[in-house]
């Protein structure tokens, strides 16, 4: 159940994605920006990969940060960032492709990491929440056992 969820979940991002970035850097209705940067630890450990997901549903605009090995991430688009407001949070781990058996094709799905429990992998669930402001922002997510 887990993994239908968390990938209807990166799909929804990705299409709201999709949806602000193609709304161009001159478009008046988008307003004030902010780019989001941070840090995303397990434990107190870097989370060396995976993606942190940012996702306004009210307004429709979402945004996503890769994580790199160090555990640093950075959202911002074409535009130069999001929409200034209230963003839930998700960290979800690399999609990867995921045999389905021998007589059934391949699919994808999310990667098995320990480091980031399923709790943290759904805006509705993480409990992680962030009013991002015009500019530079930070905000550090501190991911701890489930």
């Amino acid at each position: 159940m887990h993994t239908s969820t968390s990938t209807c979940s990166v799909l929804t991002a990705t299409a709201c994605v999709a949806f602000f970035v193609g709304c161009g850097k001159n478009d008046p209705g988008i307003g004030p920006l902010g780019i989001v940067k941070g840090h995303v630890t397990f434990e107190s450990v870097a989370v060396t990969e995976g993606t942190v997901q940012f996702s306004n549903a009210t307004k429709g605009y979402a945004g996503t940060g890769e994580i790199d090995k160090e555990g640093r991430y950075l959202v911002r688009s074409e535009n130069g960032g999001l929409p200034i407001g209230d963003y839930q949070v998700s960290v979800m781990p690399p999609i990867i492709a995921v045999s389905g058996g021998p007589n059934t094709p391949s699919s994808e799905g999310p990667k098995e990491i320990p480091t980031i429990p399923r709790k943290y992998r759904s805006t509705e669930t993480s409990g992680l929440t962030m009013t991002i402001r015009e500019g530079e922002n930070t905000y550090d997510i501190q991911m701890k056992k489930e």
